[in-house]
């Protein structure tokens, strides 16, 4: 998990993406500047749908509840919350990682002994979107236990937050392969690309899971059936 405040490659702190107002922020990932993009925008999705996965959870633990249930669906809200700790904190990491790994490109141009430290920024800035998709991997198994308990009438809200996780880990999964060329061990490479393929399937999985769970709930209610 990232946490604590982020740092350039020079050791100035970054300032915090996620405390802009999402006005500055979008304005930001407009701006002709390499960051933040595509992983930073990646991990915002993420970090978007558990928001609204957790709300969904808020209101799915109503006072009638089963006591049982009322207590597994507080579990599921504090593991969405910490999946969402972890995503906001990779939305500012990502910007980070892909400033030293330009950094250390340039600098084993100019100076070939700096070739290892330019391979460790490859995979430092490899690491953080194989974070994120490991995230909304974790978010999205969440919510498939959710569904079950979720509150009916924010069923729509969950399968909002399904697409917008796996999203999530469809963006990681480019974020992680435009590195791939640079990662100079063709054996660590095989294991990237595997790893993240593997978590986009599982990421897949699970949303497929909750969307025909919820699409099957909001038909039957168009339709008038229980």
């Amino acid at each position: 998990a990232v946490a604590g405040t982020a740092h350039l490659w020079d050791g100035r702190p970054m300032d915090d993406l996620t405390k802009r107002s999402i006005d500055e922020f979008l304005d930001a990932v407009a701006q002709r500047t390499p960051t933040p993009g595509g992983g930073s925008m990646a991990a915002a999705a993420g970090a978007l749908a558990c928001a609204l996965a957790r709300m969904v959870g808020a209101y799915s633990v109503g006072k009638n509840a089963e006591e049982g249930v009322r207590d597994r669906t507080e579990a599921l809200v504090d593991q969405l919350r910490r999946v969402d700790e972890i995503l906001r904190g990779l939305v500012t990491q990502d910007a980070v990682a892909y400033a030293a790994m330009s950094a250390a490109e340039k600098a084993a141009r100019e100076n070939a002994a700096m070739k290892p430290t330019h391979q460790d920024a490859v995979l430092a800035a490899a690491a953080v979107p194989m974070e994120t998709a490991a995230a909304a991997s974790q978010a999205l198994a969440i919510m498939d236990e959710l569904k079950d308990f979720a509150n009916r009438h924010l069923l729509s809200d969950l399968g909002v937050a399904a697409v917008l996780a796996e999203a999530a880990a469809r963006a990681a999964w480019y974020m992680v392969t435009v590195n791939l060329p640079e990662v100079a061990h063709a054996a660590t490479r095989t294991k990237l690309r595997e790893g993240i393929d593997q978590t986009l399937q599982h990421c897949q999985s699970s949303a497929r899971s909750i969307e025909g769970f919820v699409r099957g709930r909001l038909e039957n209610r168009e339709t008038g059936s229980r």
